[in-house]
């Protein structure tokens, strides 16, 4: 009985070892961070909404096409900010203006709707267009209670990330402030995506190039922000003419979207595209309802990465999404040709599309 027992004793002592490095390979692999889409053949469809402050209802949002089964959806809401015009900096965070606010915090009629569309996760808009020059130094502790502020706002309002959109003044400070800031949302499970265009594209390289020193939070790869969205519809007339352009820019300089944020190692980088803006592309200029359709054939089709055996090649084909700017417009023209465009290329269909 005594030796049965120690046998006993001995193999619940193995099965307990192989459970602890199980766990801990488990633990390594996450501390290693993972990608949303990684090695999949799920794409990404990021849609901005409440951007032009026009009033939405749930049936107006009942509208938006439901995604095909190739296409995960995610909404980011502008804007959340802690400063406006006429203020700089505070840490605590708010929503400042569209409509999605309801006095300082997101109408949640509104993003249950939202979410309500094919189980979509929803993210808010940091800054964007009218926030304010960054200054050049901000207040001691502002990266702690900025992290603070942002979690319990996420809690309190139903959000599943956030999409780092400051476009004006960006500085040293700013990078010091949100290398600090990221990592502790990541602890909190909280994803973190970055809007870098043609005017800030070098400051969010040299933020990504910091978060890379940092240690890995387990929520986030490359270690830190989970997806870049391009905005290809920002950039200078005549940089986006054509898909090898577009590589061009991505692949130019130290601080370069591709270089900085390691797309070659499988960052997801959603390309961005709008109805009612143009193509820089375009010469002479097409018309507005047809530039983000020509932008998805010319430059996002050929980029869209294929991952249909298991494995992806992340330098030719770096795209792994769409996003476009924005639902408020594409309700008031009273079509979905753009959302559905972006769905045909994501869905394989890039043949059928049917340009201008």
């Amino acid at each position: 009985m005594a030796r049965a027992n120690l046998q006993f004793t001995l193999a619940a002592a193995f099965l307990l070892l192989n459970c602890l490095r199980g766990s801990a390979a488990a633990a390594s692999r996450r501390a290693q961070g993972r990608r949303l889409l990684q090695d999949t053949a799920v794409y990404e469809l990021v849609e901005y909404v409440g951007t032009s402050g026009s009033t939405l209802t749930p049936a107006d949002i009942a509208k938006f096409p439901k995604p095909p089964s190739s296409v995960r959806l995610t909404w980011v809401i502008a804007f959340v900010g802690d400063a406006t015009s006429k203020t700089t900096p505070s840490g605590t965070f708010a929503c400042t203006g569209g409509s999605f606010c309801s006095g300082n915090k997101l109408d949640q009629t509104l993003v249950t709707a939202l979410k309500g569309v094919s189980n979509a996760q929803v993210y808010a808009g940091l800054g964007g267009a009218n926030y304010p020059n960054w200054p050049t130094s901000s207040a001691s502790g502002y990266a702690n209670t900025a992290a603070q502020s942002l979690i319990a706002y996420a809690k309190a309002n139903n959000l599943d990330g956030y999409d780092l959109d400051f476009e004006n003044g960006l500085n040293a400070d700013w990078v010091t402030q949100w290398t600090q800031i990221i990592p502790q949302l990541g602890k909190a499970g909280i994803p973190v995506t970055i809007d870098p265009f043609y005017a800030t594209k070098q400051i969010y390289g040299q933020l990504y190039a910091a978060l890379a020193k940092q240690p890995p939070t387990g929520t986030f790869i490359g270690p830190q922000v989970s997806g870049v969205n391009y905005q290809a519809y920002a950039l200078d007339s005549g940089n986006a003419e054509s898909q090898q352009s577009v590589v061009n820019d991505l692949t130019s300089g130290d601080s370069s979207v591709l270089s900085e944020f390691q797309v070659s190692k499988g960052q997801e980088l959603i390309f961005g595209v709008a109805p009612n803006r143009p193509g820089p592309e375009s010469n002479p200029p097409i018309a507005t309802s047809c530039a983000g359709i020509e932008r998805i054939v010319d430059i996002v089709c050929p980029a869209l990465r294929d991952c249909s055996k298991n494995k992806c090649n992340y330098t030719t084909f770096w795209a792994f999404g769409i996003m476009v700017f924005d639902f408020d417009t594409e309700l008031k023209l009273g079509q979905f040709t753009l959302v559905n465009a972006a769905y045909q290329a994501l869905s394989g269909h890039c043949d059928s599309i049917k340009k201008c």
